[in-house]
């Protein structure tokens, strides 16, 4: 089927360096703003599951198989919903006139709203601030005065 192949080929959040267009900004912003936090959720979860099989960071998560299974899963159903019911008129057109491009683009800018909303949660942000403990100050400062 086209569609799975246009989905694989956006690279599925891939990070670009291309502009958008009007028809990937217009699907973006229907993508963003009618989806759920429930769906950022699907998303941030499936991102996760992915990016625990690097080995970089494997053996710090044990997700099993079926644990991967379902993410894939209700991303899937995710992606389908969204292009195909919640924003079915914006990804027609901006498949027609900006193609694969526009898929990568509008779903890049999607992970990057559920990523952010991550972020923001309290817990997280405690477990990010840790590192200031071990800053060294002195040679932060000396950026400061030279």
């Amino acid at each position: 089927m086209k569609i799975k192949g246009l989905l694989l080929a956006a690279g599925l959040l891939a990070c670009g360096t291309a502009t958008a267009g009007p028809y990937s900004d217009s699907l973006s912003d229907c993508l963003v703003g009618k989806s759920t936090m429930d769906d950022h959720v699907v998303l941030v979860r499936w991102m996760f599951v992915a990016i625990s099989r690097h080995p970089a960071v494997s053996t710090m998560a044990t997700i099993s198989d079926a644990e991967v299974d379902n993410a894939n899963k209700q991303m899937a159903e995710l992606f389908t919903r969204l292009l195909t019911v919640t924003c079915r008129d914006q990804a027609k057109l901006a498949l027609k006139n900006e193609g694969q491009f526009a898929m990568q683009q509008a779903f890049q800018k999607l992970g990057q709203q559920a990523g952010s909303e991550i972020f923001i949660n309290q817990d997280v942000a405690k477990g990010m601030s840790g590192i200031t403990k071990y800053f060294d100050d002195k040679k932060l400062q000396e950026l400061q005065s030279q």
